[in-house]
């Protein structure tokens, strides 16, 4: 398997059940200590490591052994103790890039424990290694009472942000991990409300934008000719050809950007001339493709349709081959309302390159409004990406009108400690022996109910009771490929 597994807290114990509480605490200390030596843990308090420690697993890796897949999701929070691992991902267009090798100090999964679990890397055993492991739902635990533990990984988190996004960007990717490092240095971080205007049509061009989280779009004379999301960049063309922005480029979401300063750009594309002809080549790419989607109305229609629709918010879409449903076929809307209560899915007819789209949740990846209007913070995604709605649900309906794909609707549920059986028999001894109430009644309780993608099942209930094969969940990609 590549890995051996034993209880940190039971690294070099003896077996005896007879220890003392002084070895005990002696053994527990020299754990913390060790933590304590890690770089990246550096000012965190003896207490939070002890917590730490207390939870964590040592676990040991063969050269050569994967660690963590970068299309998986990560359940640990990982410190390395001993020996190297290198970071690979793969780029826009499909190409493996090194972004570099950490060793004894540092730690991974920092990605997923901050949100963001669209992103990642693979991590490969260069050596053999020890790791400390602990569960990612123990850290967030600890985060809100350690707040120099939350800022010492927030700021692993926002390096490694930086270098993964300049590696997922074709541009940069052929770059040496060093020389990525080195761009890193000079970026500027930007930060766009939904809405906001990043570049506006007419300005003069400063600086290349790299997009590190959110979706834009870009709008010439009112018109939207294009869609870019994480790992793209725009403003080149100002730059490349000394004029000012031929287009708006307007936030989709909350937008995170790196800028990188025209001087600096200059000087990269004078050491690297490839860079120069590579960035050339994109600029008359966007060209063509701004001319062909002007020229075409379909082209334009549906490029609107699916922003309007939020088709590209998240990774997955369900959709269904026309050509395999029997005209009225309702079997997976049934079979979703049969699971979870209430529907969650619906048809109106929404078509698309030869494929009906259906109504149900995005799963936003980015700035999911249902999300941010939530008091309760009782939205929120799951290690597969998908958001689902917790306990935490006061049925406010906030999230309704927050929607703007109308994904989220309010269901009526049985109050606490009363099934449907109780509320029946309730019901009929009211009819058998009526009463004067000296009290109100339960009111009917309402909770948010939105698709999670049968968050907590082992399959999707629409897809599964689909007796042709019509209904997939597929990637947005496979569907759009924008």
């Amino acid at each position: 398997m590549g890995a051996k597994t034993a209880p940190f807290d039971q690294q070099r114990m003896p077996a005896s059940s007879s220890d003392t509480a002084v070895r005990y605490r002696e053994r527990r200390q020299q754990q913390t200590q060790a933590l304590a030596q890690l770089d990246c843990l550096k000012g965190v308090t003896p207490d939070t490591l002890a917590r730490l420690a207390a939870c964590a697993t040592l676990r040991a890796f063969v050269p050569g052994a994967i660690i963590v897949n970068e299309q998986r999701p990560i359940a640990f929070l990982s410190f390395i103790l001993r020996g190297s691992v290198s970071l690979t991902l793969h780029d826009r267009a499909g190409r493996q890039v090194l972004i570099g090798v950490l060793s004894r100090g540092d730690c991974l999964g920092v990605a997923t424990l901050f949100g963001d679990r669209f992103r990642g890397a693979t991590v490969r055993a260069e050596t053999v290694c020890y790791l400390v492991q602990v569960p990612l739902t123990e850290v967030r635990a600890m985060l809100p009472g350690s707040p120099e533990l939350e800022r010492a990984l927030r700021q692993i988190y926002q390096q490694r942000l930086v270098e993964g996004t300049l590696g997922r960007v074709p541009l940069f990717s052929r770059l040496s991990p060093a020389e990525r490092i080195h761009i890193a240095r000079v970026l500027r971080p930007m930060q766009y409300s939904r809405g906001a205007i990043v570049l506006r049509q007419g300005a003069i061009g400063d600086a290349l934008y790299i997009v590190m989280s959110g979706q834009v779009v870009i709008e010439q004379n009112g018109q939207v000719i294009a869609y870019l999301e994480e790992g793209d960049f725009f403003g080149e063309m100002s730059l490349l050809t000394h004029q000012p922005h031929n287009a708006d480029v307007r936030a989709l979401t909350p937008v995170e950007a790196l800028a990188l300063p025209v001087q600096d750009l200059e000087a990269l594309l004078a050491s690297r001339p490839e860079l120069a002809m590579q960035l050339r080549e994109v600029v008359e790419q966007r060209k063509a493709a701004s001319r062909a989607i002007r020229s075409d109305a379909e082209r334009q229609a549906q490029l609107s349709a699916i922003l309007e629709h939020g088709l590209r918010r998240g990774t997955h879409i369900l959709v269904r081959d026309l050509s395999l449903c029997k005209p009225g076929c309702r079997i997976c809307e049934d079979a979703c309302a049969s699971r979870h209560g209430a529907g969650r899915i619906h048809f109106s007819g929404l078509t698309l390159n030869g494929i009906e789209i259906a109504d149900a949740c995005r799963q936003c990846r980015v700035g999911a409004e249902c999300v941010e209007a939530c008091p309760e913070d009782a939205i929120v995604w799951n290690e597969s990406g998908a958001l689902f709605i917790t306990d935490a649900c006061n049925g406010c309906g906030a999230c309704v009108p927050a929607c703007p794909y109308h994904a989220v609707d309010m269901r009526s549920i049985a109050p606490p400690h009363q099934s449907p059986l109780w509320g029946l028999w309730q019901r009929l001894q009211r009819w058998r022996m009526p009463v004067i109430p000296l009290e109100t009644d339960h009111q009917t309780q309402q909770r948010a109910n939105k698709c999670d993608l049968c968050h907590g099942y082992n399959d999707l209930a629409c897809v599964s009771a689909c007796p042709t094969g019509a209904l997939r969940l597929v990637s947005v990609e496979e569907v759009f490929p924008l």
